[in-house]
């Protein structure tokens, strides 16, 4: 353990680890919740005075509640005995009202991915706190006059009525910011009319907007069981990570989380513009790690893997002038694609990603029927001698990360039944 001496200049962040915490969030009994409240209470008692923070006033906790994977769904969401035990202990500390509110993912309500969760929010109501649906209730449009790029914004009014605002994000790789911490989980705020905007190697810029206007009084990282690899929708499980992280400087947060990670903090795009602007601690020699030391913790993180070329045998994929957002979403739907079985067998596909080259060809051999992914294909889509599409056609910049993956589906399902 280590606690080092108090410097007003240094931002705290601490770090409690359980040596084993045992059982399931799809299965447990109180022994696993009881070791998760006290591994919530010795992180936060470390990293800030949360009854001083909380006291009498209405607070709403942000949690990752993003699409699970079947295969490994606790990893990819916010564990719900960490939101729990946070829930206790803002009660405990005199929160006069606690809010749970979300906005998963583009496309899906809250309403629809809480949907078979009835124990869950039983036990949630039970513990006295309330759903807040970000994607049901009034949306309120907020200037951001410092941005780069994303004003105004539109916000759910819960978060603008909350006195305090706790976010608890999931510890895990992401396939196009490379992690997705407490930074990134933010984007749940955001509604799905401005999603998909910037969701390009913009995405980077438009996060930090975001951090601009909204930033929590406390961020706590849920590290129970993490994820790795080609999260979020295809990752694997860190087993026994049973790490907890907090903080009241979120990009201080992010930065030792990201370490914890075994990556290097200015790998992560965010990071770097964060600490090119002033709006947070990202060299970890400045922060005031307290309790267990990220040494002691660290683990080697699967990196997640962007490119889709070469990925799998029945899809021969092309990438011109393609930027992360097409490249991101286009290998999210193969993974998944694959995960589930749906490739093996096919006949090959081929798939053009990205701006063609101009005044060039830039398909000379094709290996089965062409997709074109992205806007920027276009251009290839239609041959003006012929007066005819050459090719099926995925718009969008970039298109969301199942688009490809519902089209390749459909499209499988017609050629078997012709």
């Amino acid at each position: 353990m280590t606690h080092s001496p108090a410097n007003p200049s240094r931002p705290v962040v601490a770090i409690a680890r359980a040596a084993q915490v045992g059982e399931s969030p799809a299965a447990y009994t109180d022994a696993s919740l009881n070791v998760i409240r006290q591994l919530t209470a010795e992180v936060l008692s470390l990293a800030t005075d949360l009854p001083g923070m909380v006291r009498g006033k209405t607070v709403l906790v942000k949690p990752n509640l993003v699409r699970p994977n079947p295969k490994n769904p606790f990893a990819v969401v916010t564990d719900e005995r960490v939101l729990f035990a946070l829930v206790e202990l803002l009660k405990d500390a005199g929160a006069r009202e606690i809010w749970i509110g979300d906005n998963p993912g583009y496309g899906l309500p809250l309403a629809e991915a809480l949907a078979q969760l009835g124990e869950f929010k039983a036990r949630l109501a039970g513990y006295g706190a309330r759903l807040r649906f970000f994607d049901e209730e009034e949306q309120v449009v907020v200037d951001n006059p410092e941005a780069t790029i994303f004003s105004p914004m539109i916000l759910p009014k819960s978060l603008l009525d909350a006195d305090v605002y706790i976010n608890l994000p999931k510890m895990k790789t992401h396939m196009h910011a490379l992690v997705t911490l407490g930074i990134k989980n933010q984007y749940g705020l955001i509604l799905d009319d401005q999603r998909m905007f910037f969701h390009r190697n913009d995405l980077h810029v438009k996060m930090v907007d975001i951090l601009r206007k909204v930033r929590p009084q406390l961020t706590l990282v849920d590290g129970i069981i993490a994820a790795q690899g080609q999260a979020p929708l295809s990752g694997s499980v860190v087993p026994d990570m049973n790490t907890l992280v907090a903080g009241e400087d979120i990009v201080a947060v992010d930065t030792v989380a990201t370490s914890v990670m075994g990556i290097h903090p200015m790998e992560v795009a965010m990071l770097r513009l964060c600490r090119q602007e002033g709006l947070g601690e990202t060299d970890v020699n400045n922060i005031d790690v307290r309790g267990r030391s990220i040494e002691e913790v660290r683990r080697q993180f699967t990196r997640p893997v962007i490119s889709p070329q070469g990925a799998y045998d029945e899809v021969q994929c092309i990438e011109g002038g393609a930027c992360n957002g097409c490249l991101s979403a286009l290998r999210h739907s193969l993974d998944k694609l694959a995960g589930e079985g749906l490739l093996a067998g096919n006949p090959i596909q081929s798939v053009y990603v990205g701006k063609p080259m101009p005044d060039m060809v830039n398909l000379k051999k094709l290996r089965g029927p062409l997709w074109c992914f992205g806007s920027c294909a276009a251009d290839l889509i239609f041959s003006q001698a012929e007066r005819k599409p050459l090719s099926r056609f995925i718009p969008g910049c970039p298109p969301h990360i199942l688009e490809f993956y519902k089209a390749y589906k459909q499209c499988m399902a017609e050629e078997a039944q012709s």
